[in-house]
């Protein structure tokens, strides 16, 4: 029977797991960053596709994203 401690210690190894795999696919994206955001079709700022090389989304859709999927 699995106590708390187990329970903290697998939900801990699934939220691991997946921020793994998020980095992995952030830095394996290659080529440049679109120019415009492939949810809501709006122009993504120069700045953003600078830093953030192979970015696909604005910074509001990525937000919103994130928080819903709880990828990056």
């Amino acid at each position: 029977m699995a106590d708390q401690f187990d329970l903290a210690q697998d939900l801990d190894a699934i939220f691991r797991q997946q921020a793994l795999a998020a980095h992995a696919r952030r830095w394996a994206i290659s080529g440049a960053s679109r120019r415009t955001c492939i949810d809501c079709d709006e122009q993504i700022p120069e700045a953003r596709r600078k830093i953030l090389p192979g970015c696909t989304r604005c910074i509001d859709c990525a937000t919103f994203y994130e928080t819903n999927t709880g990828e990056k």
